[in-house]
């Protein structure tokens, strides 16, 4: 697994996309790599024909990877909005909004959902042809 040299993001790239940055002690450089290896070949065949991957992939599949590996119960509660509180045995846990003044809720699956569909749209649109296409008539 560590012969896998990634080709759109690297390991680092995962680790420092959230904050804190990931431990080796959450999630370990195989297990990285390896959901690299598979969001990569995934994008590669299902959205650029099997060829290489563009430059502009990058932000794409490090999203895929992240959602992938941060939907994990452990890492959701350590690196989203959860937050809970002990007072004496009372005890709760709460989801903060995602912006102040918003009545909406974030959770890990919420957060994950939204990063995994913000990808697969901006592959689709890199993989599709432009909406215009200039074209030479009479030739």
């Amino acid at each position: 697994m560590a012969d896998y040299s990634p080709v759109a993001v690297s390991e680092s790239d995962v680790r420092n996309f959230v904050s804190p940055p990931l431990d080796y002690d959450d999630v370990s450089k195989a297990e990285i790599l390896l959901k690299i290896e598979s969001v990569e070949s995934y994008v590669k065949y299902r959205f650029f024909g099997g060829g290489s991957l563009p430059s502009t992939a990058r932000i794409p599949v490090l999203l895929l990877v992240i959602s992938n590996l941060i939907s994990t119960p452990t890492l959701a509660k350590k690196y989203y909005t959860l937050s809970s509180e002990t007072l004496g045995d009372y005890s709760y846990t709460l989801a903060q909004p995602i912006s102040r003044g918003t009545d909406i809720q974030s959770s890990p699956f919420i957060v994950m959902k939204t990063w995994h569909a913000m990808a697969l749209e901006m592959l689709e649109k890199l993989s599709s042809p432009s909406d215009y296409i200039v074209r030479k008539a009479n030739d």
